[in-house]
């Protein structure tokens, strides 16, 4: 039965992410996670936490499947689709092991059930810490993060200048940890949990009302959602690529346009095409932002700058996504080196902003890169009044990879109250304000595009400036409750019941 109770836990987690149905089934799905870990020996509980997070990152992540069985090998042809399938099943488990030490910490660690503040302070802290130590490293990735189920929620979002996204995954497990307290003392249990969430509801629906209104910009951004195929892309050369696009620019004059990552899988400095934009861009009056490889010391996913005077590069890739783009920890997962795209790449030399005249600063990131809080910080600290997002995500045949991506933009804009505008290649191409709003989107998968006021902010927030101090409060609970002498250690006697 308990193990019943840990799959519904994961399926309702999951469900509430981005894409998927409900976000409010996040303040409490845990509750059979820990109805589950009742009573579980070690062992038990450190199996239980690791395929909590097995079953949820299977369901929320299924979208990577088609990718490493179809699209990978049938445009690189370096693998057959059933290894990729194992890879698929090899990434899961990687995402789940922290939550292995989850469950062993939660198994030695909840003492505290006649205290059920001071429990629910530590289950919060250990979820939200595994979930950060989940997204460091060569191999951190932040996708699924309980926080993620908020991003529509703009009242609770203004949390997030504050403590941030791993502040809101704290916020939501001590609710549902103080919840299951609760519960475990009420003859009326669903009564209170639908109390509850309607509660939260009301005060995030209420927060969102009192907000500023939007206002208008005086300078204007044209975001173009290019729509091609990665099959196209790597199968035609870099003058039909620009052939194609070619049309599209022409219709606009006098003005900033944001392409998406990866629009020339070629330098455009080294042929004809860098030569074909310039003169457009001459002939159009037209500032054009773009992604493409740059060979410059090595080759590097670069967004560049052109205008009349020529091909210039802005900025190049810092946190580069493993496997494809660079090999994580080589002497590990050197076998893995079948999954890169065309080759290899060099990061770029750091997170700096770019002043594009008479539009604003901008802190562009690409990709991978809006799904962590570092770049934003760092470009904001730097300077950086307004962030955009050049993105492909072409390889996505399921638009829940579009929605989670971009709700990361979500995140990244209120944490830095810097507008966020995401330019991709099948989309979600759009635009969010300061407070996460988002302002507007363009249908996915097919050719538009959209004109946007740009609203450069100055300053930082709390968070901008300090980070993720929840983290290391985090910490501190954690180590004070397992550190600390205990009147009795009941655990020590269940762990090879």
């Amino acid at each position: 039965m308990s193990l019943l109770f840990l799959v519904l836990s994961s399926v309702l987690t999951a469900l509430s992410m981005p894409g998927f149905l409900f976000g409010f089934l996040v303040w409490f799905s845990l509750l059979f996670l820990f109805i589950a870990l009742e009573e579980k020996n070690v062992l038990e509980s450190t199996l239980y936490g690791f395929l909590y997070f097995y079953i949820f990152s299977a369901i929320n992540l299924y979208w990577v499947l088609p990718v490493l069985v179809e699209n990978l090998p049938r445009t690189f042809s370096r693998f057959p689709g059933w290894l990729g399938f194992f890879v698929f099943l090899l990434m899961l488990a990687i995402e789940a092991l922290p939550f292995a030490l989850f469950g062993l910490l939660y198994s030695i660690g909840t003492s505290l059930r006649d205290r059920p503040w001071l429990d629910a302070l530590f289950v919060a802290s250990l979820y939200t810490l595994v979930d950060f130590l989940r997204g460091i490293g060569e191999m951190g990735f932040t996708g699924g993060t309980l926080a993620d189920a908020l991003y529509r929620d703009v009242g609770l979002l203004q949390l997030a200048p504050l403590i941030g996204s791993y502040g809101l995954t704290f916020l939501i497990v001590l609710i549902n940890r103080l919840l299951y307290n609760t519960m475990k003392k009420s003859s009326r249990p669903i009564e209170r949990v639908a109390l509850v969430v309607l509660v939260i509801v009301l005060i995030s629906h209420t927060v969102e009302h009192a907000l500023p209104l939007p206002t208008k910009g005086e300078t204007k951004l044209i975001a173009l959602q290019t729509h091609v195929k990665p099959q196209e892309k790597y199968s035609s050369s870099p003058m039909e690529l620009y052939t194609r696009l070619e049309e599209h620019l022409e219709k606009h004059s006098g003005g900033l346009i944001a392409l998406p990552e990866d629009v020339f899988p070629t330098d455009p400095k080294k042929n004809e095409v860098g030569e074909r934009l310039r003169e457009l861009t001459e002939r159009r009056n037209l500032k054009i932002l773009f992604g493409a490889i740059s060979m410059d010391d090595g080759p590097k996913n670069t967004v560049f700058l052109v205008d009349e005077s020529g091909v210039r590069r802005v900025y190049s890739k810092v946190k580069l996504f493993p496997f494809v783009e660079m090999l994580p920890y080589e002497k590990i997962f050197g076998v893995f080196g079948f999954l890169r795209g065309l080759t290899y790449l060099q990061p770029g030399e750091g997170f700096s902003p770019v002043k594009i005249e008479d539009y604003a600063t901008l802190g562009i990131q690409i990709c991978f890169e809006s799904y962590f809080a570092e770049p934003s910080r760092q470009l904001v600290k730097k300077g950086a009044e307004v962030l955009i997002v050049c993105t492909n995500d072409g390889w996505f045949d399921y638009n829940t990879a579009l929605i989670q991506h971009f709700s990361k933009s979500v995140f990244r804009a209120v944490e830095t109250r810097r507008q966020v505008i995401q330019v991709s290649n099948a989309g979600v191409t759009g635009v969010v304000d300061p407070y996460g709003r988002i302002v507007k989107t363009l249908p996915t998968r097919k050719y538009d595009s959209m004109e946007i006021e740009l609203l450069p902010r100055e300053g930082e927030t709390f968070y901008t400036r300090y980070g993720d101090l929840i983290v290391w409060f985090c910490v501190a609970i954690v180590l004070l409750k397992l550190l600390l002498p205990r009147e009795k250690n009941i655990h020590v006697r269940r762990i090879w019941r």
